[in-house]
């Protein structure tokens, strides 16, 4: 059996460690490689798998579509009302008004996604599977801050965890064509100019190559493909038509809300994208589908996924044969998403003593809560003046706001993107907050103070050689009772920040 210290690097590298009380797997890669073959629920909820007592009836994951675009209208609805009232009223009192009018949809709908994706990487029966998540959630990332969108990004990025026992070229549809992706990259005002709508002026839209340019360069082939910016913008054109069916006074009965396709906006002929022509004079939706399916078959989709998966699980400069051998698991399975996942999980332990990973701020959170034995923050902004640690803003102290990603690439995926001073200082400063702060997260009293040492040292006789230094500051801590002394030693020292 490998060592404890070693089998410890590889669960905080492919999830966020194993709780002190818990055993190590004799088998890691068997472990890790169980957990990505069916999606296990999420929601907000306690550690038992109970609803949390304290959360109002209203507070509820969204899953139905109807509901979504009904949400999403109303979110829009009451912004425009908002703007309205302005009209003769103070400054300061719009303001103040304003805020409370949109607390629903800009604080407690970004809340209630982060917090259950929190508490099921901290408590769900599947680590490796919710990091795996974070992967894609990042990869075809779509965050809050364009058309009025934060109830449409939770419901987004769940339905990538139901695409994950599936195919890339399934999953890449369907992020693509989400009313999420389409509203966060404008595509739903993507509008030929040659289209029905342009010449009858039903429209003032136009081309909007946002999402045609993310497609190539992020989502599948990536620059190193060799592409064009012509074939960019033939890709935009096979994108037109390609927009949502909304709630609002323009919606047509009958239809059902979410993502259609409209013939009237879109680009009719045909495209030609890296020197294949698409095409359908009878269907011209499915050309969008022909190409999806040829940008998920690429050779150059399955290297570009395989390098950015070992970036961000194995090392920033990962060994070229674990590159090779998740780019072989994709090409060989036709982008069969479990096969690459157990290809990256046993890389990870086949490179686990040659590589290392930083951990991002949430990874590190997660693990920190984890190795701890602690739970989330609770605190749920109700009020715009809601008092306490809240789970995303504890985050965004961190550097790592979410779900606000500031750049459609997603959250930096390299260790030393992460790495300055200033964060290091946030992680010691933050963690020694939240263990001091009675009643959040750990009680410093007599009781619970001896079950935190004894965490402490069963995590320290796990992760550090006996003449580590830092273990010895850790344990000069415990014997003199500064308990928070010595989580905040444990869990900012260099063996806790890589993986």
């Amino acid at each position: 059996m490998a060592s404890e210290p070693l089998i410890s690097k590889y669960m905080r590298r492919v999830a966020f460690g194993c709780p002190p009380q818990q055993a190590l797997p004799a088998d890691p890669v068997a472990w890790a490689q169980t957990q990505v073959d069916a999606e296990p629920p999420i929601d907000i909820v306690e550690a038992d798998g109970s609803r949390r007592a304290d959360l109002p009836p209203d507070i509820t994951l969204r899953w139905d579509m109807n509901d979504i675009m009904l949400a999403w209208q109303a979110h829009s609805d009451a912004e425009d009302a908002s703007f309205a009232r302005a009209k003769g009223v103070p400054a300061q009192e719009f303001q103040r008004l304003h805020q409370e009018t949109m607390h629903p949809y800009w604080q407690l709908e970004p809340w209630k996604e982060v917090q259950a994706r929190v508490t099921t990487a901290r408590y769900g029966a599947s680590p490796v599977f919710e990091k795996l998540w974070h992967f894609w959630a990042n990869h075809f990332m779509v965050a809050p801050g364009n058309q009025r969108n934060e109830v449409l990004v939770g419901p987004y990025q769940r339905m990538l965890r139901q695409r994950m026992t599936g195919s890339f070229r399934d999953m890449l549809w369907h992020a693509v064509t989400h009313p999420g992706m389409l509203s966060y990259l404008d595509n739903n005002r993507n509008t030929g100019p040659n289209s029905v709508a342009v010449k009858r002026g039903w429209t003032q839209d136009s081309i909007n190559e946002n999402l045609g340019r993310e497609l190539l360069e992020l989502f599948t082939v990536s620059t190193q493909a060799g592409y064009q910016q012509a074939d960019v913008e033939q890709a935009t054109l096979v994108l037109t038509g390609w927009g949502i069916h909304r709630a609002d006074k323009w919606r047509k009965p009958g239809r059902p809300l979410g993502t259609y396709f409209d013939y009237d906006r879109h680009e009719a002929g045909s495209q030609t994208i890296m020197g294949k022509r698409y095409s359908n004079f009878f269907s011209p939706g499915k050309k969008l589908e022909a190409l999806v399916t040829d940008l998920a078959q690429h050779e150059w989709t399955a290297k570009h996924i395989a390098t950015k998966l070992c970036v961000y699980f194995v090392d920033d400069n990962p060994p070229v044969r674990a590159v090779e051998a998740v780019t072989q698991a994709f090409v060989k399975s036709s982008g069969h998403l479990p096969t690459v996942h157990k290809a990256l999980l046993a890389q990870c332990w086949e490179t686990i003593e040659e590589t290392r990973k930083f951990g991002s701020p949430e990874s590190w959170f997660v693990q920190t809560l984890t190795m701890l034995d602690m739970e989330p923050p609770r605190i749920i902004p109700l009020t715009r003046d809601s008092r306490g640690i809240k789970t995303p803003y504890l985050l965004g102290d961190l550097g790592q706001p979410l779900p606000r990603c500031p750049q459609p690439n997603g959250w930096p995926i390299r260790s030393v993107e992460w790495i300055s001073k200033e964060a290091l200082e946030r992680r010691a400063r933050i963690l020694e907050q939240m263990v001091r702060r009675r009643g959040t997260m750990v009680d410093f009293n007599p009781q619970d103070a001896q079950r935190v040492s004894d965490l402490l040292r069963r995590v320290i006789q796990r992760e550090m050689a006996s003449d580590h230094p830092t273990r010895a500051l850790i344990q000069d801590a415990l014997k003199s009772q500064q308990v928070a002394t010595a989580v905040v030693l444990t869990h900012v020292s260099p063996t806790m920040l890589w993986s």
